[in-house]
């Protein structure tokens, strides 16, 4: 079946509310854009957002980020941040999401603390290895028309919970340590959605077949974290120069039935490089994210999308990721509204993944003979496929609000049609 969605996301910055301060452009901040209001206090900005899809039902929820400017001599740096994201559909699915991240909490330390709870009936899963995993657009969410039960084939039901604390401390110049301790827990089932068969999908396949273990379906995850973080950019936010670069070691543990340990490296470099100063910028980004030492259970794989490509294409479905992404940013009209700093712009990306370490890759070759309506489901033995890169390119408009608060429109278009079609993406904040 063809899924049906419309989203209608209100990009009105507003209400948006000033609280406990004044503001003054003449005591302006020396890291605030000309003409700028100097913002102080607490400021909220609030983005509301509709949708309705045919197997979800009516979603309805709302965005909020509210920062603390102080005395506002820091503008267009913050205090305090706080995100709020709470959005629930009339069938189930649901998402709720704190974040805090500061600078003055505790003495010359940055403090980011995360809590998430998501639960989505009707979770993308493609199957192990990227394009190892054969896929029919024909399978993908489709009811036939006489009205009978329908098959997702490449969805099943995932449940999440999980909380972050990350510490950074200065070393040098633009040099800090991070160190963190996260824990999550995490279960999958098979879909429950009345349209649909539950048990004809892939992952029930991999279930069926052992190469999902039943005690990999749901556990818990501990993690210790520690790194290095050189940053110059000279806002975080829509920065216009500067680099950022990242590497940290992820020491885990994971427990369903038994426990399994693991060392997992994630390394992060981003640049920002002015084409033309505060108007023109190309960024770009090379990550990786990949397993050391140990092993990993099904459901702490590694997690990263490439934009525009079937969500969950390479998340979770290798011990390693690397991925590349490239943006040309074009800030094109500021101005003053409703006491706020306002600025829209254009961009254009391109973005490329690939899984460059395997998970289970001879299990699910030896399981070429699973069929679902005459199509080989975990593996094609005749078309011996291989992993290969899922690139994709598009562009769209973004918006900010007081150098900080950034939402982006996108449409996005793979390169291969077995990696899907045109998508509209609405994110808050860029991608990196």
């Amino acid at each position: 079946m063809k899924r049906i969605a419309l989203t209608l996301s209100i990009l009105l910055l507003l209400p948006v509310l000033s609280f406990a301060g004044n503001d003054s452009s003449a005591n302006e901040a020396p890291v605030a854009r000309k003409k700028e209001i100097v913002k102080t206090g607490w400021n909220l900005g609030m983005l509301p957002a509709f949708n309705y899809d045919t197997e979800l039902g009516f979603m309805s929820g709302a965005l909020g980020q509210i920062y603390h400017y102080g005395d506002g001599t820091m503008y267009p740096n913050y205090r305090h941040k706080i995100k709020v994201l709470a959005c629930v559909y009339s069938k189930g699915s649901k998402q709720v999401s704190l974040d805090y991240d500061t600078k003055y909490l505790l003495p010359g330390k940055r403090v980011t603390a995360l809590f998430e709870y998501m639960d989505n009936p009707l979770t993308d899963f493609f199957g192990f290895n990227g394009s190892v995993s054969p896929y029919y657009a024909q399978l993908d969410q489709y009811i036939p028309e006489n009205g009978g039960s329908g098959i997702a084939f490449y969805s099943d039901h995932m449940k999440r919970l999980r909380t972050r604390l990350d510490l950074q401390g200065k070393l040098a110049k633009n040099l800090t340590w991070l160190g963190g301790f996260s824990y999550s827990y995490q279960q999958y089932s098979d879909i429950s959605l009345k349209s649909y068969e539950g048990t004809e999908t892939l992952f029930h396949q991999y279930v069926a077949s052992g190469l999902i273990p039943e005690e990999d379906l749901y556990g818990h995850r501990a993690e210790l974290k520690g790194g290095l973080v050189y940053d110059s950019r000279d806002l975080e936010s829509n920065p216009s120069r500067g680099l950022y670069a990242s590497a940290a070691m992820k020491a885990g543990v994971s427990y369903s039935t038994a426990a399994k340990a693991s060392l997992m490296l994630a390394l992060d470099l981003r640049q920002y490089v002015p084409l033309v100063p505060g108007r023109l910028t190309f960024a770009y980004q090379l990550a990786y994210e990949g397993l050391m030492a140990g092993s990993l259970p099904f459901y702490a794989l590694p997690d990263y999308t490439v934009r525009g490509v079937l969500g969950n294409r390479i998340t979770g479905t290798g011990s390693g990721v690397a991925w590349a992404s490239a943006d040309l940013r074009w800030n094109m009209a500021s101005f003053r509204a409703f006491k706020q700093n306002f600025l829209v712009g254009l961009m254009g990306f391109a973005d490329a993944g690939a899984v460059v370490q395997s998970y289970k890759l001879e299990e699910q070759m030896r399981l070429g003979n699973y069929t679902v309506s005459g199509y080989r489901s975990i593996f094609d033995s005749e078309t011996s496929a291989k992993e290969r890169v899922h690139a994709s390119t598009g562009g769209g408009v973004y918006f900010s609000m007081n150098s900080n608060f950034v939402c982006t429109i996108q449409l996005a278009k793979p390169f291969n049609v077995l990696d899907g079609k045109v998508t509209a993406l609405f994110k808050v904040g860029f991608s990196f």
